[in-house]
């Protein structure tokens, strides 16, 4: 059996490792609205679907955030770029219009009770008897400044995949098929390891090589979008509140003050909180009129601000939706509201060799560093002595001197490998690995798992067929890509 399992492994195990991934990251890709229209706002056309810039950039953001924290918040955007993550949202991205265009050809729709039953299982919109309410409801899209027939647009998408990945789960996992998997997921490999390191003084980089890089890839480095707004900013009421307005209000909204338990916090502990939240409100009335004032003209502004595609102060996603010469509602902030008019947009543009000049080095010493203990690595891979760790299983999420993130690539190395030796190349590290000894799970480890196996093959049964069909729409409907991945 060992022998059978060791020879088989690696196509087992990596169906599985797809499977896990997407049990964990099933709520990555968003099916927010994409209505935009034009290369300027899309990333990508699918058939008769676009891949809107701000589909791609919330979907990056997810999967950014996802890794990062298997990262132990150590993963950067250099590493990100390295390890393909953008190319691997785009497919993401792609695979998912092609299946809405399957979707419409063959007549999936979104029926109204299919919404509404989206609506009431969501947990956050519920009372703390576990009741849909729809004052938590409306206070929830006000406060994520979501609009209703927004939302529920997108809800009519979720519908919609809903019933197309329902056709691809039609088959329960067999009795064979559960012992097999079973033993795949949960057998056991005695490792040794040991690490391979590279001197800053080894990788070095003259201007000659970032210069040649930089004219060959001029079009990857590209200045951020910007957006020049003329603003004025309408402070918090300084009005004296009354007690028992401010315990209203706490009634009103304390479904919104909860902690990280998900419980509400008393009156007393979120009260200087509540006092600034409903003088926020109280305020809204005069930012409004200083909104429509400053739309027609009747007041001047107060400053200019310039504001990054990638501000993680602003909703610029919203900016996307306005042309030149628009005035934006009142955007809320801690202690006011910022009611800004869009005077100019600075779209991407190839970035000066001084400008990319920091950039391009940045690649290039990693680049150099990977190649460099890539050699060390393959040169040492038969004939290292390491250090025993003992017995792990795709379960092992901990070892030592290895953060989260190092210990699953590893681990999906060495149980996706037919070989008995080899190595995992990080940013600053090559880790070289030896299996010394394999022994088969016990049946508690299988037993006690039961649920979560027939889990894993129903979803290599479903990739199976949906990535079959998503080859077949890949030559049914016409990609263009506009960014590079």
């Amino acid at each position: 059996m060992i022998t059978w399992m060791q020879h088989n492994k690696k196509y087992l195990i990596a169906t599985i490792w797809v499977s896990v991934i997407a049990l964990v990251g099933a709520g990555f890709v968003g099916f927010g609205s994409v209505d935009f229209s034009g290369r300027a706002n899309s990333v990508a056309k699918v058939g008769n679907h676009d891949i809107s810039v701000s589909s791609y950039q919330n979907t990056y953001q997810r999967y950014f955030d996802y890794f990062n924290s298997l990262n132990n918040g150590q993963l950067t955007q250099e590493i990100a770029d390295q390890q393909g993550l953008r190319g691997i949202v785009i497919q993401a991205l792609t695979n998912e219009a092609l299946l809405f265009n399957f979707a419409d050809e063959i007549g999936f729709v979104a029926l109204e009770e299919d919404v509404i039953d989206l609506l009431v299982n969501d947990s956050s919109f519920h009372d703390k008897n576990g009741n849909f309410n729809h004052d938590i409801y409306d206070a929830t899209l006000k406060n994520n400044r979501l609009r209703k027939n927004e939302y529920e647009k997108s809800l009519e998408r979720v519908a919609i995949m809903n019933k197309v990945n329902s056709i691809f789960s039609m088959l329960p996992a067999t009795q064979i098929e559960k012992e097999v998997f079973g033993a795949a997921l949960y057998v056991e490999d005695r490792v040794s390891i040991a690490t391979i390191s590279v001197k800053e003084s080894e990788v070095t980089v003259s201007n000659d090589e970032i210069l040649t890089y930089w004219e060959n890839n001029k079009n990857r480095f590209l200045t951020e979008k910007e957006y020049k707004f003329e603003s004025i900013f309408v402070p918090v009421s300084k009005e004296e509140l009354k007690e028992e307005d401010i315990r209203t209000h706490y009634e009103e909204t304390k479904y919104f003050y909860k902690d990280d338990d998900d419980r509400i916090f008393d009156y007393d502990t979120v009260k200087s909180k509540i006092k600034n939240d409903l003088s926020l409100k109280r305020t809204e009335n005069d930012a409004l009129k200083i909104y429509l004032d400053f739309k027609n003209g009747a007041i001047q502004p107060q400053k200019i601000v310039t504001i990054k595609e990638t501000s993680s102060e602003y909703d610029t996603t919203e900016f996307q939706t306005h042309s030149v010469g628009d005035v934006l509602k009142p955007i809320k902030k801690s202690d006011g509201y910022e009611i800004l008019k869009l005077t100019d947009i600075s779209f991407p543009a190839p970035k000066s060799y001084d400008e990319a000049k920091d950039e391009v080095k940045k690649i290039l010493v990693l680049t150099k560093k990977a190649q460099l203990l890539n050699s060390k690595a393959q040169e040492r891979a038969e004939s290292f002595e390491g250090k025993d760790i003992g017995y792990i299983s795709q379960n092992t999420t901990s070892i030592d001197n290895l953060n989260s993130l190092e210990v699953l690539q590893l681990v999906k190395k060495v149980f996706s490998s037919n070989n008995k030796y080899g190595y995992v190349v990080f940013e600053d590290k090559a880790i070289l690995y030896k299996i010394t000894d394999q022994r088969l799970p016990d049946a508690n480890a299988i037993n006690n798992n039961k649920q979560f196996i027939e889990q894993i093959i129903e979803q290599v049964k479903t990739n199976e067929i949906k990535n079959d069909v998503i080859k077949e729409l890949k030559n049914r409907y016409k990609i263009t890509q506009y960014i590079q991945g």
